[in-house]
């Protein structure tokens, strides 16, 4: 059986959190080379705009590194390429499209899209009013969806990094004493347990 395939019966058999494991093989086996990733799944200028809106959901700050450093990007790309089954690649590539429909993306292509584009988008969407995204929810907006799917991706794919799990998170790979009763402060100096 290819691995493709039982990445997707192992999906499909048992859910979402049972591909965890895979998907942490997945995100290790992103190329930490960013400017020769060729996306699998994503047209070009699908990377472009995904790798752009991900930078922005997750950017780098002085004490940990953002979505781009871990190479989350390259992780959504092949985790859509290898575990999507037929039926969900066809709604996820609507959504994508959605968002490409969402930005004025010149005829020149999205490379030429500028920062403010990016920005002006996950403004509207995902720093809607409470009434909005009300509205959004009810029209059944694509776009929202996707933005909010995007998101969603990100962090879950930005907190099972090997970076993210082993130097921002709290990380002990054998825990062997159990403490009760005591502080997240006292327990791991305020940080959340990485996976």
């Amino acid at each position: 059986m290819k691995r493709r395939d039982a990445l997707k019966n192992i999906g499909a058999a048992i859910g979402y959190s049972a591909v965890i494991p895979t998907a942490f093989n997945l995100l290790q086996s992103c190329t930490s080379e960013k400017e020769k990733w060729t996306p699998l799944f994503f047209s070009v200028d699908e990377a472009i705009v995904i790798k752009n809106l991900v930078d922005l959901i997750l950017p780098k700050t002085d004490k940990t590194p953002g979505a781009l450093d871990v190479n989350v990007p390259q992780f959504i790309d092949l985790y859509a390429y290898n575990v999507y089954v037929e039926e969900k690649l066809e709604e996820y590539r609507l959504s994508i499209d959605s968002i490409l429909k969402a930005l004025p993306i010149p005829e020149t292509g999205a490379i030429d899209l500028k920062y403010e584009d990016y920005d002006n988008l996950l403004k509207k969407y995902l720093k809607a009013s409470k009434e909005e995204k009300q509205q959004y929810i009810s029209d059944k907006n694509i776009t929202y969806e996707a933005l909010i799917n995007l998101r969603n991706q990100s962090v879950w794919a930005y907190k099972t990094s090997k970076t993210i799990g082993k130097d921002v998170l709290a990380y002990d790979p054998i825990p062997a004493v159990q403490k009760g009763c005591i502080s997240v402060e006292e327990a791991t100096g305020g940080k959340a347990w990485s996976l």
